[in-house]
This record gives structure tokens, C-alpha cells and sequence, in this order.
């Protein structure tokens, strides 16, 4: 992001005492050369409209050089336009809005150099917001559709576990003998001999081209690669194979011989097989049934089993993205480095819970209990907490850019390095909280309380008689 960031900031530090009636002119210029606009904003409250223009242009300019902070801040908001029926053809016509009002309160100081500097601003925060817009309505990823894979194969796959079940004995016999007689047809001889003569091919032209070095560093990974990618009845016919020319090299006498040469011993190695090479698919069997606790307890307050299955879930690397456990009572659980944005957790009880590192981006958190919990380096971006319960909370370096914290109970909070731009504070009880070298304005913090309060200076708070 090639900015002419100083020229910004001073050019937005002359607009800011006068920032209330710049939002105003700004709306009253984009309806008048674009009325065809209007109509997107007949059921909103204009001046909490116009607070949130000042709160994004604020949270722009602050923000410019932490460019790393701001890429998905600005992301988030264009995916969130997609929700108010912005497309994007409309953003040229805002930009032009935005350039008309900044050339009318500028007046003399409304140079080429400035008016270059908010257009190249300009340009840059459009492409990141229409990339977050494609984002969001672009088909969904594997792995945030893990879910829905999950409620589709479930039921199946209960029918084809007992029909499994009542198989299982008469199967494992069989296989056994003929892997013990490796009767192969033909035609499936030929195909196992092609298939290594292409490889041996392969090999042959690798080790040409590269010193054999690299080559054999090479074959380790390539043999793990190939053992996950081979059919299951081929890796078995392998495995059989190496076996018995083991037995037969390895001399009959000694240890290992006489513990080769058991009866069963084919068996065994063979089950192993098989057992690691299908630990992928009873991996993907315990999510499956993971995902079906969770959706059992829908609308249930106290579930330990749900509780479980989450933390099983998080262990495993699976994304929480979209969680709808309105209510939910999950008090003390471990949900760090959890993806949980989008989720809907309103009303939801998470007293103590460890939430550090946690993705809650766009989150539904609105009267949500989250007393005491460690919410430290936290994604809330955009999350909504209002009127939460989020005393004694550690939220120590979490992102809280733009999120709803109207009239929420932050009272003894650790909010040191926490990055508050653009956050809504309006009623907010910071009594007693540390604010230590957070980033967040003055008039950000004017409707809150603040009574006892380290502000951002490290200074303690002491209440004035002109204060409410």
C-alpha cells in the first residue's frame, strides 16, 4: 500500500473539527448526484449512518501505517456491504461523493497533491473492500463446508457401519486367504507390473537429471505420497509382498526369523496396514459424528458432551466458522485458536472459557457472559458485543476494531495493546480497566465510563465536574 500517508493525515486533521457536518454533506452530495442511491437508505437512522462514515474514515487514516491491520478490517466491511445491497458499481460513485465534500471543507488546502492522495486512498481501500465483497459471495471453501458434508453422510454412514459390523468376520477370513495365496489374474498383474514400469521410469529419468543425492532425499516422501494416493488393495498385495521376501531373506534360525515364521504373523502385519491407511477415514468418521453431538444440543442450555465435541473439533484443526449455539452454557472450555467468525454465540455462557487467539471476526456475541475469560490476541473485529459481560476479561493485544461494545460491562477488563478503532463504546463500563497503550480516540472513549480507569497514556482516570 504506496501511500502519501502524512498528506492524508493533515489533511484529515483539518477536517476533523468539523467532522459531524462533513458526514452530512457528504450523504446530501451522494444523493443529489446520485439520487438513484437514495432508496438503499430509507429504513436507516442517517446519523448513526453518518458516526459510522466518521468511525471508517477514522479508523483509515489511524491506521495507515499499520497497513498488515488494516487489509482485513477493510476486507470485512466490503463483505458486510454485500448484506446492504452494495454492488460495485456503486463505489465509484461514493468515491466521487467523498472528493466533492473533502474539495468543499478544504477549500485553498484542496491541492492536486492532496486531492491525488485521497484518490490513490481512496482507489486502494475500494479494491481491498470489492476483494472482501468477492470473498464472501464467492462458493464457500472445503473446509467451511465440512459441516454440511458432515450432515449428508451421517445417516449413511450409521447404515453402512452395521452392514459392515455383521460383515466383518467372514470378510477378514477371506481376505486372509487370499492374501496368504496372492492369486492374481492376469490382467490385474499386468496392471500392477505397468504401474511400477512407469515409476521405475520415472526414477530412471530423475536420477538423470539430478544429483543422486536430491533423488534419494526424495524417495522417503514419495513413498509416504504413494502409500496415502494407492488403492487399499494394492497397498495390501505390497505390504504382502515385502513380507515374504523378508521371511525369505532373514535366516530361520535367529529371532526374527522364528517371530517371522509365525502362522498369523501375515495377519497381523497386513491388519496394521490397513489400520494406519485407513486412520484418515475414521478420522473423518469422528468429526462426522462430532458435528452431529453439536447439532443434537441445538436449543439445549447444558450439554457436556457438546462441549467435548467442540474441543475435539478445535484439536483437530477443524474451522467452527458460522456456529449457531445461540445460549449455549460452556463454561471453562478450551476453544483456543478456534475459527469461530460469523458464529452466532448470543446469549451464550463462556465464564472463564479460553478464547485466546481465537478467530470471533463477525461474531454474535450480544449479552454473552464472557466474565474472566482470556480472549488475549483475539480476532473480534466487527463481532458484536453488546451489552456482554466481559469483567475481570483478559483482552490483552485482541482486535476490536469496529465491533459493537455498546453497553457492555468491561469493568476491571485487560484491555493493554488492544486496538479499538472505530469501536462503538457508547455507555460502555471501563470502570476500573487497563487501557494501557490502547489504540483508541478520545472521542471514542467519551460516552463511556471510565471511573478508575489506566487510560491508553497509562495515566489514571479522574472524573471532572463537567463530566455527565
Amino acid at each position: 500500500m504506496s501511500l502519501n500517508v502524512e498528506v492524508l493525515e493533515q489533511s484529515f486533521e483539518k477536517v476533523k473539527p468539523r467532522a459531524d457536518k462533513f458526514a452530512a454533506s457528504f450523504y446530501n452530495n451522494l444523493f443529489q448526484t446520485h439520487p438513484e442511491l437514495k432508496p438503499l437508505f430509507t429504513k436507516t437512522d442517517m446519523k448513526s449512518q453518518e458516526k459510522k462514515l466518521l468511525s471508517s474514515l477514522v479508523l483509515v487514516v489511524e491506521n495507515l501505517r499499520n497497513p498488515e491491520a488494516l487489509e482485513p478490517v477493510l476486507k470485512a466491511l466490503g463483505a458486510r456491504h454485500v448484506g446492504y445491497g452494495a454492488i460495485p458499481k456503486y463505489y465509484g460513485s461514493v468515491v466521487e461523493a467523498l472528493l466533492l465534500t473533502f474539495e468543499q471543507y478544504l477549500q485553498q488546502d484542496w491541492t492536486p497533491e492532496v486531492k491525488k492522495a485521497w484518490l490513490d486512498a481512496f482507489r486502494t481501500i475500494t479494491a481491498l473492500m470489492l476483494k472482501g465483497e468477492g470473498e464472501e459471495s464467492s462458493p464457500k471453501s472445503v473446509q467451511a463446508g465440512n459441516k454440511t458434508e458432515t450432515l449428508a453422510k451421517a445417516a449413511t454412514l450409521k447404515i453402512e457401519n452395521k452392514k459392515e459390523d455383521r460383515l466383518f468376520q467372514s470378510t477378514v477370513k477371506q481376505e486372509k486367504k487370499s492374501l496368504i495365496s496372492i492369486q492374481l489374474d492376469g490382467e490385474g498383474l499386468k496392471t500392477i507390473i505397468n504401474h511400477f514400469a512407469v515409476n521405475y521410469q520415472q526414477f530412471q529419468t530423475k536420477v538423470s537429471e539430478q544429483p543422486l543425492s536430491e533423488v534419494l532425499k526424495q524417495i522417503p516422501k514419495k513413498l509416504i505420497d504413494a502409500f496415502w494416493i494407492a488403492p487399499t488393495w494394492l497397498v495390501s498385495i505390497i505390504s504382502v509382498v515385502i513380507f515374504t521376501v523378508v521371511v525369505i531373506v532373514v535366516d530361520e534360525n535367529s529371532l526374527l526369523g522364528k517371530a517371522l515364521g509365525a502362522a498369523d504373523t501375515i495377519s497381523l502385519v497386513v491388519a496394521l496396514v490397513l489400520f494406519i491407511k485407513e486412520a484418515p477415514d475414521r478420522r473423518k468418521q469422528f468429526h462426522y459424528q462430532a458435528w452431529s453431538t453439536i447439532d443434537a444440543a441445538h436449543n439445549v442450555k447444558v450439554s457436556y458432551a457438546r462441549i467435548l465435541a467442540l474441543q475435539d473439533l478445535n484439536e483437530d484443526s477443524v474451522s467452527l466458522r458460522g456456529l449457531d449455539a445461540p445460549g449455549a452454557e460452556l463454561v471453562d472450555i478450551n476453544l483456543s485458536h478456534a475459527t469461530l467468525s460469523k458464529a452466532n454465540l448470543m446469549g451464550s455462557d463462556f465464564t472463564n472459557a479460553n478464547l485466546s487467539y481465537a478467530n470471533l471476526d463477525n461474531a454474535n456475541l450480544s449479552h454473552t457472559k464472557l466474565s474472566g475469560a482470556n480472549l488475549s490476541y483475539a480476532k473480534l473485529g466487527f463481532s458484536r458485543l453488546n451489552q456482554a459481560n466481559l469483567s475481570s476479561a483478559n483482552l490483552s493485544s485482541a482486535n476490536l476494531i469496529c465491533a459493537d461494545l455498546s453497553h457492555t460491562n468491561l469493568s476491571g477488563a485487560d484491555l493493554r495493546d488492544a486496538s479499538l478503532s472505530g469501536a462503538n463504546l457508547e455507555g460502555a463500563y471501563l470502570t476500573g480497566a487497563n487501557l494501557k497503550n490502547a489504540k483508541v480516540s478520545d472521542d471514542e472513549l467519551s460516552n463511556a465510563f471510565l471511573e478508575g480507569a489506566i487510560m491508553p497514556n497509562g495515566s489514571r482516570y479522574k472524573s471532572s465536574v463537567s463530566d455527565r
